[in-house]
């Protein structure tokens, strides 16, 4: 028997503030139609990035901000860690220059970050594994990039030593 060590909210509160979310992340994500695409859409994250530095800060401020609203409902933690995974990456990946734009056109943190938060506001009980499992999977692949630059690093500083 599994123990709820959350309350989600519910009501009007919940409904009006999902309502705010999906309407932040359509605009981010999805709200501009690409012709000659079959029906793909980009959003204006994907233009905003195009402004270095400023535009990605703005974009990031902006995706914070469906996580607060997803950490209001009384979402799981681990679930808002991954929401805030969601955006980091969208954000680290995004300020590279012209690599990021197109992972930005193509990742759509906002829109991941809705699903999840529909997923557990409407079934409060759903399991919260795969959430771990990602956050784990992820983990261990910083760390082993650490590992690595730290390992470049004295291999490059021992050769120009030694």
């Amino acid at each position: 028997m599994s123990r709820v060590t959350r309350t989600p909210h519910r009501g009007r509160h919940v409904s009006d503030a999902i309502r705010e979310v999906e309407t932040l992340a359509w605009l981010l994500d999805n709200s501009i139609p690409v012709p000659g695409t079959g029906g793909r859409r980009i959003g204006v994250d994907g233009l905003i990035g195009l402004v270095p530095v400023v535009g990605d800060l703005a974009s990031a401020g902006m995706s914070l901000f469906v996580v607060w609203r997803g950490s209001r409902l009384g979402l799981p933690r681990v679930v808002v860690v991954r929401m805030l995974l969601n955006s980091a990456i969208d954000f680290a990946v995004g300020a590279i220059p012209v690599i990021g734009d197109a992972f930005d056109l193509w990742f759509k943190a906002n829109t991941r970050n809705l699903r999840l938060m529909h997923r557990y506001v409407e079934a409060p009980e759903t399991s919260t594994k795969p959430q771990w499992l990602v956050i784990a999977v992820v983990g261990g692949a910083v760390l082993l990039l650490l590992g690595f630059v730290i390992w470049l690093v004295v291999s490059v500083l021992l050769t120009e030593v030694g």
